[in-house]
C-alpha cells in the first residue's frame, strides 16, 4: 500500500512539473515567435522607408575612392540621422555582388564585401525580386544577437541596390532569462508539489493503513483492538463507522455467548438427572435379573435404558462442545511435548480406533516441543483424529490408517515472524487415507454449526480453529475427493 501511495505521489508531482514546464515552454515559444515576427516587420519597414528616400541614380555612381567626397558624406549623414532617430545599430547599402556602397559604420570603404550576407542568400534573392525580407538571427562581434531587414532600391522599376538595416534583438536576452526563470520556477514548483503531495499522501495513507490493519484484525477474528483514526474527513467518518461496527459485533457476540451458555446450562441440569436416574434404574433392573420369571421383561427394558443413557451422553457431549465454543479462555502456554499431546489425544479415542480397526501411527520426534496450552491443544488433536476416524468409516475404506508426522523450522526465515519467534516453527501433519473432502465442503470446514454428518453440532473444527487462532498458530487442510487428506498445523516451537 505504501509503495503504491508513494508512486501516486511521485506521479502526481511529475504531472504538475510537466504541466508547468509545458505551459512555460509554450509561452516562451509563443512570445519568441511573435516578437521575432514583429521585429522582422519593423526592420523591413525601416529598410523600405530608407530605400524610398534614397536617390538611386546617385548611389549607382559611387565608386571606390569617393569616400572623401561631399556626396558620400551627405549620404552617410542622412543615414546616421535615420539610425539615431529610430535607434538601430547600422544602415548600409550594397550592390548585387554584396559590396558596400554606403555604410554608417566608420572604416568601411566602398567596395568592401559583406561576407555575412552569404548566410542570407535565400532572403536576398527575394529582395532582388522586389520583396522586403528579414534575415535569420545572428550573433554580432559584441556578443549580442542581431537581425537584419532588407529592402530594394529601385531605378526605373529595376533593383539597382539593397538597403540593409541591422537592429539589436535584445528581447532574446530577456527571453533567455525568462526561459531560465521558467525552468527555475518549474523546478521549485515540482519540489514544493512533491513535498506537499508527500505530506498529504503520508497523512492520508497513514490513516488508510490504520483502517486496513483494523479491517484485517476484524476479518481474522480480533474484535478487541480499538480503532483510532484521528481525522475530520471521510476517512475519519469511515474509521468511526468501522469502530461502531466492531463494538456492535462485540456486543452481539457477548449476548450470543451469554445466551448459548444459559441454554447449555439449563439443558445440562436435567440431562444430568436423566443420566443419573437411568443408571440407577439400570442397576435395579440388573438386580432383578436374579429373580425367577422376570428375565423376559427385564432384558428389553434394560436395553432401552442403555440406549437412553447412550443418547444422553451424546447430547451431553454436544452441550460440552457448545460451552467450549462459547468460552473465551485465554491459553495458558507452557513447554509441551508434541509426542505427549498426540498420545494423550489418541488414548481418549483408543477404543474407537480398535472398534473401527483403524491403524494409528505416530512418527513425531519425541524431543520436539511447542509452546501451547496442553489441555486446549489436546482437544485440537482429539477433534482432528475423530474427524479422520468418522471420514474413514463413512467412506468404507477397508484398511484405514491415520499417521501423524512433524517437522521443525529452526531458521526463522519467515520474515514476517522473525521478531516474534526466535525458535522457529513446528509443523504437525495429520494424514488419513479416507475418501477425501469435496471442494465445495472444503470452503466451509471451519464454519460453526456446519456438518456433513447426521449427528453432531458441527463445532469440532470451529473449536479447533479458535484454539489455533488464540495461540497465534495456523491450520491448513489439503484434500481432494477420493485422495489423501492432510491437516497441517503450524505452531511456535522451542529450541
Amino acid at each position: 500500500m505504501r509503495k503504491i501511495s508513494d508512486k501516486l505521489a511521485i506521479t502526481f508531482g511529475l504531472l504538475i512539473f510537466s504541466a508547468i514546464l509545458v505551459c512555460g515552454w509554450y509561452f516562451y515559444r509563443y512570445t519568441k515567435y511573435y516578437l521575432d515576427r514583429e521585429l522582422n516587420q519593423r526592420l523591413v519597414a525601416i529598410a523600405q522607408t530608407i530605400a524610398l528616400q534614397s536617390d538611386g541614380d546617385i548611389i549607382t555612381q559611387l565608386a571606390p575612392g569617393n569616400e572623401a567626397g561631399l556626396t558620400y558624406s551627405n549620404l552617410v549623414s542622412q543615414l546616421n540621422r535615420i539610425k539615431q532617430k529610430i535607434d538601430i545599430k547600422r544602415v548600409y547599402i550594397f550592390d548585387k555582388n554584396h559590396r558596400s556602397l554606403v555604410d554608417t559604420q566608420p572604416g568601411v570603404p566602398i567596395g568592401t564585401e559583406y561576407l555575412r550576407l552569404k548566410f542570407d542568400q535565400l532572403e536576398l534573392e527575394s529582395v532582388w525580386q522586389k520583396k522586403g525580407m528579414a534575415s535569420v538571427l545572428f550573433l554580432g562581434e559584441d556578443g549580442n544577437y542581431y537581425k537584419s531587414g532588407y529592402a530594394p532600391i529601385l531605378v526605373d522599376g529595376k533593383v539597382i541596390a539593397i538597403v540593409g538595416v541591422d537592429a539589436s534583438a535584445a528581447f532574446l536576452q530577456i527571453l533567455k532569462r525568462f526561459r531560465r526563470n521558467v525552468l527555475t520556477f518549474g523546478l521549485a514548483c515540482i519540489l514544493i508539489s512533491l513535498a506537499i503531495v508527500y505530506i498529504v499522501s503520508k497523512t492520508i495513507t497513514n490513516q488508510i493503513h490504520k483502517l486496513v490493519a483494523a479491517i484485517e484484525n476484524i476479518s481474522s477474528g480480533d474484535f478487541k483492538t480499538e480503532i483510532k483514526v484521528q481525522a475530520n474527513d471521510e476517512i475519519g467518518f469511515l474509521g468511526m463507522t468501522i469502530e461502531e461496527m466492531r463494538l456492535n459485533i462485540l456486543k452481539r457476540d457477548a449476548q450470543m455467548k451469554l445466551m448459548l451458555a444459559n441454554v447449555a446450562h439449563e439443558i445440562r441440569n436435567p440431562l444430568g438427572g436423566i443420566e443419573l436416574f437411568a443408571d440407577i434404574l439400570a442397576e435395579e433392573l440388573g438386580q432383578a435379573e436374579d429373580q425367577p420369571g422376570s428375565y423376559a421383561s427385564i432384558v428389553p427394558a434394560k436395553e432401552h435404558l442403555e440406549k437412553i443413557s447412550k443418547e444422553v451422553k451424546k447430547l451431553n457431549q454436544i452441550i460440552t462442545e457448545f460451552l467450549d465454543f462459547a468460552k473465551s479462555k485465554p491459553p495458558q502456554k507452557t513447554d509441551t511435548s508434541v509426542e505427549e499431546l498426540i498420545q494423550a489425544a489418541y488414548s481418549m479415542l483408543a477404543l474407537e480406533f480398535e472398534g473401527a480397526e483403524i491403524e494409528f501411527q505416530s512418527q513425531v520426534n519425541p524431543l520436539t516441543k511447542i509452546l501451547v496450552d496442553p489441555e486446549q491443544f489436546k482437544r485440537v488433536f482429539v477433534n482432528i483424529f475423530k474427524n479422520s476416524l468418522q471420514a474413514i468409516q463413512q467412506g468404507g475404506v477397508s484398511k484405514g490408517k491415520i499417521t501423524v508426522q512433524s517437522s521443525e523450522n529452526k531458521s526463522g526465515n519467515e520474515s514476517e515472524n522473525k521478531s516474534e519467534n526466535k525458535n522457529g516453527f513446528v509443523e504437525i501433519m495429520v494424514n488419513d487415507n479416507g475418501p477425501g473432502i469435496p471442494h465445495e465442503t472444503m470452503q466451509r470446514l471451519f464454519e460453526p454449526f456446519f456438518t456433513t454428518k447426521e449427528k453432531g453440532a458441527g463445532l469440532g473444527l470451529a473449536i479447533v480453529q479458535k484454539i489455533i487462532s488464540d495461540h497465534g498458530a495456523s491450520i491448513d487442510i489439503k484434500s481432494q475427493k477420493g485422495g489423501l487428506t492432510t491437516v497441517i498445523i503450524r505452531v511456535q516451537g522451542l529450541a
